[in-house]
C-alpha cells in the first residue's frame, strides 16, 4: 500500500470586503439613474402615442395605413437610449471606483514594500484614510515598538569574554526570555 500524502483540510477566507460608504451612495445614484432613465423613456413613448392616436383618431374612411411604426421606432431608441447611458455610466462608476481603490492601495504598498525591506521608520501621513490603511499602521506601529523593544532587550545583554558571575547569569537568563517572548 502506498503512502499517500494527507491532504490538509485549507482554510479559505469567506470574507467579503465591502467599501459600504461607497457602494451604498453609488447604489443611490445608480437607481435614481434609472427611474429618470425609465420616465423619461416612458414620456416619450406617451408622446408619441398620443401623437399617432391624434393623427388616426377622426379618420373615418383612411385609405392609406396609419404609421403606427413610429412608436415601435421611438420604443427603440429609447431603450437604445437607455443602453448607451447606461453603458456610460457603469463606465464612470469604474474610473470612480479604481480611482478609490487607489488610494486605498497606493499607501498599503508603500508599507509593504517598507515592511520586505525590513524598515520600521516613520511613515508618510496618508491624506485619505481608510479602514485597511489604517489597520496596516497600527499593524506597523506594534511592530516597530515590538522591534524597538527587542534591539533594547539584545542590547542589555552583556557579552564580555570573562566567565559571567551567577548574578550576571541569572540577567543573562531573564535578557533571553524577555527576547524569547518578542521574537514571533
Amino acid at each position: 500500500m502506498m503512502n499517500t500524502p494527507v491532504k490538509q483540510n485549507l482554510i479559505k477566507r469567506r470574507i467579503i470586503y465591502v467599501d459600504a460608504s461607497v457602494q451604498k451612495w453609488l447604489l443611490v445614484a445608480l437607481v435614481m439613474l434609472e427611474i429618470l432613465l425609465i420616465s423619461g423613456a416612458l414620456w416619450l413613448l406617451y408622446v408619441q402615442m398620443i401623437n399617432t392616436i391624434e393623427a388616426n383618431l377622426y379618420r373615418a374612411h383612411a385609405v392609406a395605413k396609419p404609421d403606427i411604426y413610429s412608436l415601435m421606432r421611438v420604443a427603440l431608441i429609447g431603450l437604445g437610449g437607455l443602453l448607451i447611458i447606461n453603458i456610460a455610466v457603469l463606465w464612470m462608476v469604474d474610473r470612480l471606483w479604481a480611482r478609490q481603490l487607489a488610494t486605498i492601495i497606493k499607501p498599503l504598498m508603500a508599507m509593504v514594500s517598507k515592511v520586505e525591506m525590513l524598515d520600521f521608520s516613520a511613515d508618510a501621513p496618508v491624506t485619505r484614510q481608510h479602514e485597511v490603511v489604517n489597520l496596516a499602521h497600527t499593524w506597523r506601529n506594534t511592530e516597530r515598538q515590538r522591534l524597538l523593544n527587542l534591539r533594547a532587550a539584545i542590547n542589555q545583554l552583556d557579552v564580555s569574554s570573562e566567565a559571567p558571575t551567577a548574578a550576571q547569569q541569572g540577567q543573562m537568563r531573564a535578557t533571553l526570555e524577555a527576547i524569547r517572548k518578542l521574537l514571533p
